[in-house]
């Protein structure tokens, strides 16, 4: 019996070791999630799951301002873009069914929407390879739009005549216009509301009862965390809004904990089956062979070495981000009740810690007034075909990015790392250059296609 003491304790010594790291990782989330979120200002739930097991799982900050309420941990958001996957998997679900094609065109079941220069597939709407461009861009003084019920059809009315800007299937483009035709052409095939249909044939099976499209009836107000909006360092409660107005698109509501139970059924693959998983969270390729880095509903990344599979969403006043790490099993939600937080650079940053490999991420408190400083100015698209002008501009110690053409719509640059800036608003990157002096000459903006300013003052 001598023999087989060793190899036991190096096991025992191995796992205690492996306890001790992942305690050690969490204490170190845990206080950088502290100062992302302080006490006084709107916050986020945070969940991290290992092997379908919760090992982390807080609130921070508030749930209104006015009256001060505290955020907790079982709270209803708005999860905004997530709703795509969901959609997507019902879809899906439909298509394994032989109730759909993959392949049929839109108008086999949207017959309101006109017939564009090319074809127009079910599998073009669910990859974001359709050309059909995004409608959903809300201007500040169209707000009132959020706030009236819309019928699927009133919402594909908005885009219906836009021409297509490519032609389906040679390019990716990321397009919320897609998903009002998905969700119609579904309640076309089952006669039932996209609403219902989530509800019987994912969320109740899932036991995903703090989920629907919109807040279902058993959700009490205090549940539900106001969502705030920020413009020029001021932050105030979102527009209101009606869930038949975001529809397909964004108008999901669900937990930190229901989403765990969604990222379960995705890797059990019982209730919601292989072929639905499989479709979901395989990358797809454009008419010339090039991978998209997207499945359908699901971004399709690279964390670190490790695959990820993932969706963020931003919305009036709530961000989410839902992170898997397949290898490692390792799952992160962060739903915030702020407009454009960082989630999705948060969970990211999670991740790598927990896999002893921590991404730079900056805190908020490390980059100083005096550094913002040399990002300010005026800055002009270097390009024959397009004429832009963009001003980069501080306040209250952030960079806002404004367009003088739209001075009401000013957005905030989120540093993400040296030089490096996001803008949730569009999922862009913007990299700073510098002269040999160190001094701040322009920028690339990264969106798919590259896009190079110059400073000019």
């Amino acid at each position: 019996m001598k023999k087989y003491l060793l190899p036991l304790l190096l096991v025992i010594i191995s796992h205690s070791n492996f306890a001790q790291s992942e305690k050690q990782h969490l204490k170190t989330i845990e206080q950088f999630l502290i100062e992302e979120y302080p006490k006084n200002e709107p916050g986020a739930a945070v969940l991290i799951a290992k092997n379908g097991e919760i090992i982390f799982e807080k609130a921070y900050g508030l749930a209104s301002l006015d009256p001060k309420r505290k955020l907790k941990k079982d709270m209803v958001f708005q999860i905004a873009s997530m709703t795509k996957q969901f959609v997507s998997a019902a879809i899906l679900q439909l298509v394994e069914e032989g109730k759909m094609s993959l392949s049929d065109t839109i108008q086999k079941y949207v017959s309101y929407y006109p017939t564009k220069t090319h074809p127009i597939t079910i599998h073009h709407l669910l990859s974001q390879t359709s050309g059909i461009p995004n409608y959903f861009d809300v201007d500040d003084n169209e707000f009132y739009l959020l706030a009236q019920e819309h019928t699927p059809q009133q919402l594909i009315h908005y885009y219906k005549d836009e021409s297509l800007t490519f032609k389906p299937g040679s390019k990716w483009s990321y397009s919320n216009s897609n998903y009002p035709l998905l969700g119609a052409a579904l309640e076309k095939v089952t006669g039932q509301s996209l609403k219902d249909y989530l509800r019987i044939h994912i969320f109740e099976p899932l036991g995903m009862t703090s989920s629907g499209l919109w807040y279902p009836e058993n959700i009490k107000k205090n549940r539900i965390p106001v969502g705030y909006n920020e413009k020029n360092g001021k932050v105030y409660p979102g527009p209101k809004i009606v869930g038949s107005a975001l529809y397909a698109p964004g108008g999901i509501v669900s937990t930190v904990q229901d989403l765990l139970l969604w990222n379960r059924a995705l890797v059990q693959k019982t209730v919601i089956s292989e072929f639905v998983v499989e479709q979901l969270t395989t990358e797809k390729t454009i008419d010339s062979g090039e991978g998209t880095g997207y499945g359908y509903g699901f971004f399709i990344k690279n964390l670190k070495g490790s695959p990820t599979i993932q969706h963020g969403g931003n919305l009036f006043g709530y961000t989410s981000s839902g992170l898997y790490l397949p290898n490692e099993d390792l799952f992160i939600c962060i739903l915030a009740n702020r407009k454009f937080d960082r989630t999705e650079e948060l969970a990211n940053y999670l991740a790598s810690v927990l896999l002893n490999n921590p991404i730079e991420i900056f805190s908020k408190k490390e980059i100083s007034k005096e550094q913002l400083q040399d990002y300010i100015g005026i800055y002009e698209l270097q390009s024959e075909e397009l004429s832009r002008t963009f001003e980069i501009k501080l306040y209250d110690n952030q960079l806002l990015l404004s367009d003088p053409k739209a001075p009401a719509n000013d957005a905030i640059l989120t540093p993400s790392d040296k030089d490096i800036f996001i803008l949730k608003a569009v999922n862009a990157s913007f990299k700073f250059q510098r002269n040999e002096k160190g001094q701040v000459t322009g920028y690339e903006v990264i969106q798919g296609e590259t896009f190079v300013f110059k400073k000019v003052k």
